[in-house]
């Protein structure tokens, strides 16, 4: 009787050991996922376009304005980003992330000192 339970405790160890395993994410992003993605990081393209043509004018950029803008970019950029971390191999999404993420931050450092957006 003794070996059986000692075999019974071994199996529910190892049943157990292997639903603590952290699920993982193999399966390829989809087209659209990868439209999605090229379409957002083109639209935050755009928004710092138009940032950067606030910055230029001869008055000083409106901080609404601004603000807005560097929020929907860092929207965009957190979007970007979870489309990639569903697919943590895929190198081009990975990619598209960091520099939506660089994107994000760079659009935060070209707020006028004077503007104070609210934090996110």
């Amino acid at each position: 009787m003794r070996p059986q339970l000692i075999a019974a405790a071994v199996l529910a160890t190892a049943a157990c050991a292997s639903s603590m395993q952290p699920a993982r994410m193999t399966e390829f992003p989809t087209d659209e996922e990868r439209a999605a993605a090229r379409a957002q990081e083109q639209r935050a393209d755009e928004l710092e376009q138009a940032l950067s043509a606030l910055a230029v004018g001869e008055q000083p950029p409106g901080c609404g304005r601004a603000c807005e803008l560097v929020e929907q970019i860092c929207d965009l950029s957190q979007r970007i980003c979870l489309i990639s971390a569903r697919h943590r191999d895929d190198a081009d999404l990975a990619g598209r992330c960091a520099a939506a993420e660089q994107r994000c931050r760079r659009s935060r450092d070209r707020i006028p000192p004077s503007c104070s957006c609210p934090a996110r």
